[in-house]
């Protein structure tokens, strides 16, 4: 996971890539808690295929996503996993805090959004 440099990550979601459908999310409960946006699906770079203990570089884990992650068709088409995210309202009276072990609840789901009109992803 360490090669894909998350902010977040989020565990036992109800089926793999489940993320690619949801459209807000909120963390913790009450006045604290946090609301988030998701904007799109995020596009990995070649960083991804850079092992971060040794700094070695190959083709993984972009090749194996690529079969089922991938727009287009192409050897350059972009790779999709996990979302970009952005908090909601207005961010100078922010008080929210996220936490290691806050409850996640999805507000709302909807079709997923990516840079381009056709994807693979599922």
């Amino acid at each position: 996971m360490n090669r894909f440099r998350p902010n977040i990550v989020i565990n036992n979601t109800s089926k793999p890539f489940d993320e690619d459908n949801w459209k807000a999310i909120q963390f913790g409960k009450g006045p604290n808690s946090v609301i988030l946006h998701i904007a799109k699906g995020c596009p990995r770079c070649k960083q991804s295929c850079t092992d971060q203990s040794t700094g070695e570089r190959g083709e993984e884990p972009l090749d194996t996503l690529s079969e089922f992650r991938a727009l287009g068709t192409t050897s350059d088409a972009d790779v999709y996993f996990a979302q970009n995210a952005v908090l909601n309202g207005d961010v100078s009276s922010y008080n929210g805090v996220i936490k290691v072990g806050d409850p996640v609840t999805i507000l709302t789901w909807g079709d997923p959004v990516w840079d381009k009109e056709t994807v693979q992803a599922e």
